[in-house]
């Protein structure tokens, strides 16, 4: 009977220490974020797995702690870790996804609309018309206050209302922009007439006071482009910016 009630006792502190010993295991971390995105565009993680403490790593010298960190932004392009550390009764797990961060390049701009007269000059919206323009398209944008071309098109002569839309397409362009800023505020695409007895007049351009700007961007078809109009539909500045994300 003693030897029995030993070996039960010898039986019990085993399962206990056995029970004692188990080690807890706590899930990897998993969490959902789009695979990429453009300098400046904000990002935005979800489906972020339960735990007690979080310690996220950007791949860019940020971090948080919060859940569901607030948005961020890449200043450069490239391919960045995101890193999830998660902490659970005293267990630590850790998942990593990559990122790819793009740079949005112009390829293509359209003409819809033209001002016949001065107007983008300072001058009177009433003012007369000066006939049909000669048309060119230049693209530039400032370093050090001085204005960098970076596209000039050729001439198109004599072109009337009937002629619209018209499009020109170059050699891809990076668009600028910042985490405050949209891309069509970099560089400037600017319509002229061409004149060889004085100054060239500004017909249109992609940022003219009091106009009204919409951008889009489809990320399945990496397709985008911006416009920017003032005036009617067959009158004013009316300028539309085609893009693209291209990744390093």
């Amino acid at each position: 009977m003693k030897r029995n009630f030993l070996l039960l006792l010898v039986l019990t502190q085993f399962l206990f220490s056995c029970k004692e010993e188990t080690a807890i295991v706590v899930p990897a971390p998993e969490f959902t974020v789009y695979e990429y995105y453009a300098v400046h565009e904000p990002v935005l993680v979800k489906d972020v797995t339960k735990a007690e403490h979080y310690l996220w790593d950007f791949g860019n010298g940020i971090t948080s702690t919060d859940k569901f960190p607030h948005t961020w932004v890449y200043t450069e392009p490239g391919i960045y870790t995101i890193r999830l550390t998660t902490y659970t009764q005293g267990q630590k797990s850790t998942t990593e996804k990559q990122l790819k961060i793009g740079q949005y390049y112009a390829y293509e701009a359209q003409l819809l609309s033209y001002y016949e007269n001065y107007e983008l000059e300072g001058g009177d919206m009433s003012g007369p018309s000066e006939g049909n323009p000669d048309v060119y398209l230049q693209i530039s944008h400032y370093i050090n206050d001085a204005e960098e071309v970076l596209y000039k098109s050729e001439v198109r002569p004599g072109v009337t209302k009937e002629d619209l839309p018209l499009s020109w397409s170059f050699y891809p362009i990076a668009l600028g922009g910042s985490a405050v800023l949209p891309p069509y505020f970099s560089p400037f695409f600017r319509f002229y007439d061409s004149n060889a007895d004085k100054a060239d007049r500004l017909i249109a351009h992609n940022l003219v006071t009091g106009g009204s700007s919409h951008l889009q961007f489809d990320k399945e078809k990496n397709e985008g482009q911006y416009s920017q109009k003032r005036g009617g539909d067959d009158w004013g500045s009316h300028v539309v910016v085609k893009f693209k994300m291209k990744f390093p």
